[in-house]
C-alpha cells in the first residue's frame, strides 16, 4: 500500500452537508488546451468526470475505512479548446450498503500540466454548484446498493459543464478533515460503447393515476436511520412510475435500433447482443414535455417483457423528466442489462439515437478458446464477458444488484485474472482493503468482514466461512505474486483470527455453534450449519494448513490434522460424510444420519479431509454418478443437490486436480451453455432466480485454459 501526496489540492465539501444521504454536487474548473494535463482526484463516494461536457471517467478505486485511492487521469486529448471545461460530479450517498462505505462527502483534485498546479481544490481554481437536476430523495436501487436515479431536466441541463458564463449559485466549500491518500493500485477500466443489437417488440401504454401492484419490499421500505428514505418523503419512487401502465404489446417484429422512434404513450423493447455492464447512454429528441421511463433486465419475464416484478429485489428504473428538446444522456451508476425498455409517457414523439451501454468493465480481449466445440467456445467467451464485467478496483460477486468485494468469490475470480494477465493487481487492491477494515462497529476486530469495502446493513452480521476462505486465498496469492510484504501485513489480522475460532473448538477439538450466518453455499447444505457442521470444520482445518504455510506455525497444521482425523472419525460411515451434528440436552453429540449433501463429500475431497486412494468408492460416485444430470437420471435421490456456487465449482476443481479432463468438459458442458446462450455471461445459481452475471463463475477460463491452451 503505497501513499499518495496531492501538491496543492485538499479535499473539500459543501458546508454543513458531507453527512447527508445522497447528497451531490457538481464541480468545474476552466483548463487552458495544452498538450501535457493530468488530473489527480478522488472523492467519497463516487466520481464521474466530463471535459467541454464529453465523458471521460468514473472513480475512484474502492478502498478500505479511512483510505482513498487516487486516480491520475490524462486529459490532454480531450483539451480541443482555448478554455475547456472539467466537470466532475460527485456522490455523497452517505448511507449503509454493501457497495461503498458510508464517509462524508469530498472532492480531492488537482489539474498538473508540466509539473504546474492549473486548478486545485481548496486553493483556486474550481468551484461548485448543487446537482439539482437530480432527485434526490428516491428509494433504493437495490438493499445492497445506494440510491436509485431519477431527473428533472430542461435545455439548460449541460450548461455548468459546457460555458464559462454560465449563472449559477455557487455552493459554500470547505475544507473537510484530514484524508488518508494511497495510490490507485489497479488499471483503468475500458469505457468502449456498446450500442443496442436491436428492437425486439413494441406496445401501447395506459397509464393509470395508482401503481399497479406496487413493489413495496426492503428495497423501498427503508425506516432506519441512514439506510434510505421513508416513502413519505420520498419524491420519486421510481418503480410506481413504471407501475402506472397497462402495457399492451403491438409488434414482436425486429427492427434497426439505430434510430427508435417512440409514440405518445408508446414503449420499445430492445436489446443488446448479451449482457452488458456499465452506463446507460443515448440521445434523445422530445417533441413535448415527456417522462422518459427506461427500465432493464437481464432476462425477459414470462411474458417477454421487461418487468419491474420479475427480479423486483432491485429498482431498475431510471426516470427522466424532460422539458421539450434534445438530450444527450448517461447514467451516473453503472447498471448490467440485456433488454432495455423505453417508455414515453407523454402527448408527442421522442426520437432515441445512439442508445446504448458505455461499458465499466476490464480492459481486456483475451484469445478466443478455439476449441473445436461450439459450445465450449461459447461458454468461455461468456466466462470472459463475466469476468470483464465483475473485476475493475475489486472482485465483484455481480455488477448488477450489489457491486460488492464478497470473500469466497474472490477465491475463484482471483485466479481468473492470473490466468488472463499474469499478474494480481486487482488481488491486491482487494486483500489489501480488508486488512484496513480495522475498529468496525459491526463485528468483532478479529473477524473479518464478509464483504468489503461496505458498511452492510445488519448489526454484527457476518460470515464466518468466508474468513476461511481469505486466509486460503491469501495463500495461493503469496504463491502467485510472491509478495511477501502484503502477507506480513495482514498477519496480525491472521493470527487474531485464528484465535478467535478457538474460542469455538469443543473437546473433540472441532467449531463448535459458530456466530451468525454460517455459509456453505445456496443449497440445502445450509440448512445443516449448527451444531458442528463438518464442511466448516473441514475448511477450518485447511485454514489451519495456510496459516502455517505462511507463518511458518506448525502448530496450526499439528491442530489441522488432528481436525480431519476426528472430523472422518465422526462424520464418515455409510459410505458419505454426513453434513453435521446436534448437542442434545444431555450433552452428547449426535450426527444426523439423514442430512447428507452432495456439497459436503465435495468439501472434504476440495480440503484434503477425503482424498480418492482413501475413499475410492465415494470418490468413484462423485466422479460418476453426480453432476449436471444427476436429478434426470435419478440417482442417489436420498442425498440432496448441490447448486452452482459453491458445490459445483468445488466439483469441477476436483476433476480438474484428477485430470480427468473428458468429465470436466462434459460437465462445463451441461452446467454452463444454457446461461452462455442465454445472457452471454454465467450465472449465480443454476437457474436465472438471482444474478445472471457472477464473477467467481469466470473460473471456467482456468479450467479450459489448461486443457487447451497451457497443454497445446
Amino acid at each position: 500500500m503505497k501513499g499518495y501526496s496531492f501538491i496543492e489540492a485538499v479535499p473539500v465539501w459543501e458546508k454543513k452537508k458531507d453527512k447527508e444521504m445522497n447528497y451531490n454536487l457538481i464541480f468545474r474548473c476552466v483548463v487552458p488546451k495544452t498538450d501535457n494535463a493530468i488530473i489527480a482526484l478522488t472523492a467519497s463516494n463516487m466520481y464521474q468526470m466530463f471535459v467541454n461536457g464529453s465523458f471521460a471517467a468514473e472513480g475512484p478505486a474502492r478502498a478500505g475505512h479511512g483510505c482513498y485511492r487516487v486516480d491520475e487521469i490524462d486529459i490532454s486529448r480531450y483539451l480541443t479548446k482555448e478554455n475547456n471545461i472539467v466537470s466532475i460530479y460527485v456522490d455523497s450517498y452517505y448511507v449503509r450498503n454493501f457497495y461503498l462505505i458510508r464517509q462524508p462527502g469530498f472532492l480531492c483534485a488537482e489539474v498538473i500540466s508540466d509539473g504546474k498546479v492549473i486548478c486545485a481544490t481548496g486553493k483556486s481554481g474550481f468551484e461548485a454548484k448543487y446537482h439539482g437536476d437530480r432527485i434526490r430523495k428516491c428509494p433504493r436501487y437495490s438493499y445492497q446498493r445506494t440510491f436509485a436515479e431519477s431527473y428533472r431536466y430542461d435545455g439548460s441541463y449541460k450548461d455548468f459543464e459546457t460555458k464559462t458564463d454560465v449563472e449559477f449559485e455557487p455552493v459554500e466549500l470547505v475544507a473537510a478533515k484530514e484524508k488518508s491518500f494511497i495510490e490507485r493500485g489497479v488499471p483503468y477500466p475500458s469505457y468502449k460503447f456498446c450500442p443496442m443489437e436491436k428492437v425486439i417488440a413494441r406496445g401501447e401504454v395506459e397509464f393509470v393515476d395508482e401503481p399497479i401492484n406496487p413493489i413495496r419490499n426492503r428495497v423501498v421500505e427503508q425506516v432506519h436511520k441512514n439506510r434510505g428514505f421513508e416513502i413519505k418523503d420520498m419524491e420519486i419512487l421510481n418503480s410506481d412510475e413504471a407501475d402506472k401502465g397497462i402495457y399492451t404489446k403491438t409488434s414482436s417484429d425486429t427492427e434497426s435500433a439505430d434510430i427508435i422512434t417512440v409514440g405518445a404513450n408508446q414503449y420499445v423493447i430492445s436489446k443488446l447482443p448479451g449482457e452488458k455492464s456499465g452506463f446507460i447512454t443515448f440521445d434523445i429528441e422530445a417533441e413535448v414535455d415527456t417522462e422518459l421511463i427506461i427500465n432493464f433486465d437481464e432476462i425477459l419475464d414470462e411474458n417477454g417483457d421487461v418487468s419491474t416484478h420479475r427480479f423486483a429485489s432491485v429498482q431498475s428504473v431510471i426516470v427522466w423528466f424532460l422539458k421539450a428538446g434534445k438530450y444527450s444522456i448517461i447514467t451516473n451508476e453503472p447498471y448490467s442489462g440485456h433488454y432495455f425498455k423505453i417508455t414515453n409517457k407523454s402527448q408527442g414523439n421522442i426520437t432515441v439515437r445512439n442508445f446504448g451501454v458505455t461499458e465499466f468493465a476490464f480492459d481486456i480481449e483475451p484469445e478466443p478458446l478455439y476449441s473445436g466445440n461450439e459450445k465450449l467456445d461459447k461458454i468461455y467467451a461468456a466466462a470472459v464477458e463475466t469476468f470483464k464485467q465483475n473485476t475493475l478496483d475489486i472482485y465483484m460477486d455481480c455488477p448488477s444488484r450489489e457491486r460488492a468485494g464478497w470473500l469466497c468469490d474472490s477465491f475463484f475470480t482471483s485466479r481468473v485474472e492470473y490466468a488472463l494477465t499474469g499478474k494480481s493487481l486487482v488481488e491486491k487492491n482487494f486483500l489489501e482493503n480488508f486488512i484496513m477494515a480495522k475498529g468496525l462497529n459491526d463485528i468483532e476486530w478479529a473477524m473479518l468482514p464478509m464483504c468489503y469495502p461496505s458498511d452492510t446493513i445488519e448489526h454484527n452480521h457476518f460470515i464466518p466461512n468466508w474468513a476461511m476462505w481469505y486466509v486460503i486465498e491469501l495463500a495461493e496469492y503469496l504463491e502467485r505474486s510472491g509478495d511477501r510484504e502484503l502477507v506480513d501485513y495482514a498477519k496480525e489480522k491472521m493470527i487474531a483470527l485464528a484465535e478467535y475460532f478457538e474460542d469455538f473448538e469443543n473437546l473433540d477439538g472441532l467449531l463448535e455453534n459458530l456466530q451468525s450466518w454460517v455459509f456453505l453455499e445456496w443449497s440445502k447444505a445450509n440448512e445443516f450449519t449448527q451444531d458442528v457442521n463438518y464442511p466448516s470444520n473441514m475448511l477450518y482445518a485447511q485454514m489451519l494448513e495456510c496459516l502455517a504455510k505462511l507463518y511458518d506455525e506448525p502448530r496450526y497444521a499439528e491442530k489441522a490434522a488432528a481436525i480431519k482425523a476426528e472430523i472422518c472419525r465422526q462424520s464418515y460411515f455409510d459410505g458419505f460424510f454426513h453434513d453435521h451434528a446436534v448437542r442434545h440436552e444431555d450433552g452428547t453429540l449426535e450426527v444426523v444420519k439423514d442430512d447428507i449433501t452432495e456439497t459436503c463429500q465435495y468439501y472434504a475431497f476440495f480440503t484434503g479431509t477425503a482424498a480418492a486412494d482413501a475413499y475410492p468408492e465415494l470418490w468413484s460416485t462423485l466422479l460418476n454418478d453426480f453432476g449436471p444430470d444427476r436429478a434426470a437420471k435419478g440417482l442417489w435421490e436420498d442425498i440432496y443437490p448441490s447448486n452452482a456456487f459453491i458445490g459445483y465449482y468445488l466439483r469441477l476443481e476436483l476433476l480438474a486436480k484428477a485430470k480427468e479432463d473428458e468429465k470436466l468438459l462434459e460437465n462445463i458442458e451441461g452446467f454452463f451453455t444454457y446461461m452462455a446462450d442465454t445472457t452471454g455471461t454465467l450465472w449465480e445459481n443454476k437457474t436465472a432466480t438471482a444474478s445472471c452475471n457472477h464473477g467467481f463463475t469466470s473460473h471456467v477460463i482456468v479450467w479450459l485454459d489448461k486443457i487447451f491452451k497451457e497443454n497445446k
